[in-house]
């Protein structure tokens, strides 16, 4: 098959065509976790069993950006990338590719999905499959979800569309229901260092990952950053919260450069923890402090911790939507103060 020398990228309403740079990349994710998925999905575009519709989801850090992105690209049958997912996921280097996803802060309108079907409509340029990608998918409104149906529903031939979600629980069942779930594997923690080992030989690797969640490119991402770093003056200021020496929106605001998803994730790593040396079989200077409470209290406070972390993932959910940041991280910093669990 001839290849296309262009791409059309796409900003809002606006495309394109750009002529393809010279720079040579692979099209294999690279990732080692991902290969077994990856020759399961390359045998069924070749036998013609793909289902016309994917869902990929799992943790986070694992590729699942990725992943989707090389489907596109196999689909399309291209030698370049098609679609950086990672770094702009509303951007297409291919005709036959229209990605959706939201603008900064906003939710992902039906205006915007209604595009996407339009496209989906349309011939295909040149031979190939056309191809919808939305992410993140659980960014669509309500209504945004509700006109995709449209799509899943009755799909047009050789057509695909790919969903990408952190949170599949966030979507609608009637979507869920009509797509294949392609879950992004979680990698064993031994795998997951050994391959950040391979990027970064001299990196401490334990604690960043231990601040993704087990996710190595998360963790890689952490790291670059240099929140691995962060994360320990963060945990010096929540013992200070805890002393009453510093107050719940003077820690806020020194936290106003970090994402907002890293702060909610930090809270709720340092609050399960808390809550587990709580309960642990084992003495530690939590649990030998929390067992000489009544046994009222002691429940207070396990459920009162219970929930701050459901406060904490209700912020992480709609972190990308929230418009005072620094507010919400207040608040939940509310429960640090003077000591975690002891406010009543």
């Amino acid at each position: 098959m001839r290849r296309s020398r262009w791409r059309k990228c796409k900003r809002t309403s606006e495309t394109r065509f750009v002529r393809w740079s010279d720079s040579s990349v692979m099209s294999r994710t690279e990732l080692p976790w991902l290969e077994p998925l990856e020759a399961e999905l390359a045998a069924q575009i070749g036998s013609g069993q793909l289902a016309h519709a994917l869902l990929v989801h799992g943790q986070r850090g694992t590729g699942k950006r990725r992943l989707a992105a090389w489907l596109a690209q196999e689909l399309l049958g291209s030698d370049r990338p098609v679609w950086p997912a990672e770094s702009a996921p509303e951007t297409t280097l291919h005709a036959n590719l229209h990605p959706a996803a939201p603008e900064a802060g906003k939710l992902l309108s039906v205006e915007r999905i209604r595009e996407l079907i339009d496209f989906m409509l349309l011939s295909t340029y040149g031979s190939g499959a056309r191809i919808a990608a939305v992410c993140p998918a659980e960014s669509m409104t309500r209504s945004a979800a509700n006109s995709l149906l449209k799509i899943l529903e009755e799909p047009r031939p050789n057509s695909y569309i790919l969903l990408v979600a952190d949170d599949p629980a966030q979507l609608p069942a009637t979507i869920i229901s009509r797509c294949r779930l392609l879950r992004s594997p979680a990698v064993p923690r031994d795998a997951a260092l050994a391959w950040l080992a391979q990027q970064e030989p001299d990196a401490n690797w334990d604690n960043a990952l231990r601040l993704a969640g087990g996710g190595p490119l998360a963790a890689r991402q952490i790291h670059a950053d240099g929140l691995d770093e962060r994360a320990r003056t963060m945990s010096g200021q929540l013992a200070g919260l805890e002393r009453r020496a510093s107050t719940p929106l003077e820690v806020a605001r020194s936290w106003k450069d970090l994402p907002m998803r890293f702060c909610c994730d930090f809270l709720f790593r340092c609050a399960f923890r808390r809550i587990s040396d709580w309960t642990a079989n084992e003495n530690n200077a939590y649990k030998q402090r929390f067992s000489v409470l009544s046994p009222d209290l002691q429940e207070a406070m396990i459920r009162d911790g219970f929930v701050h972390l459901d406060n904490v993932m209700d912020c992480r959910r709609i972190e990308r939507f929230t418009p005072n940041a620094e507010l919400a991280v207040t608040v939940l910093l509310k429960d640090w103060y003077g000591g975690f669990g002891t406010q009543r």
